[in-house]
């Protein structure tokens, strides 16, 4: 029983930067104020994982190519995490896969077409598919129906 014992099972702590929404002019932490942050990410990698508190995540882990955000600024890594726990959670990364794929994620119907349980585990497969594609994101502050804030993320494919 050394010092470093169980070592070998840890895991290696993923997140921590995430993406922002820009801080308006009359932001205060007592009156906070928010506009729109926009970004070109360059996806890293894909990833699922189990938290500390036992709830099952999805994470996309990017690189900042440009971003108007001055607290994330290009060449920063950030990511966004979904917990699975959450409504909302399946959708926005159906929305996520479907940008990354180049596909609008407005487009219900081809989404639903080319987005599957199938196309999901290939992307945070050891494969990782979709490391290096481009995608524009959208970052908006808005408050849950708890009254709470929360990051908004629109995530669209480049046009070529």
């Amino acid at each position: 029983m050394g010092f470093f014992d169980g070592i070998r099972d840890a895991k290696v702590g993923v997140g921590g930067v995430y993406f922002l929404a820009n801080k308006g002019p009359n932001h205060t932490d007592e009156k906070p104020q928010w506009l729109p942050a926009f970004y070109t990410v360059e996806i890293k990698r894909l990833i699922t994982m189990t938290s500390r508190k036992k709830d099952d995540l999805f994470i996309v882990e990017a690189l900042i190519i440009e971003s108007d955000c001055p607290e994330r600024r290009p060449g920063m890594t950030a990511s966004w995490v979904v917990n699975l726990k959450q409504d909302a959670a399946l959708g926005n990364i159906k929305g996520f896969i479907a940008a990354a794929n180049g596909i609008d994620p407005t487009d219900e119907e081809k989404v639903n077409a080319e987005v599957t349980e199938e196309v999901c585990e290939l992307a945070v497969s050891d494969l990782q598919p979709l490391a290096g594609v481009r995608l524009h994101l959208e970052c908006t502050m808005i408050e849950t129906r708890a009254g709470n804030p929360f990051t908004l993320h629109r995530w669209s494919p480049i046009k070529a």
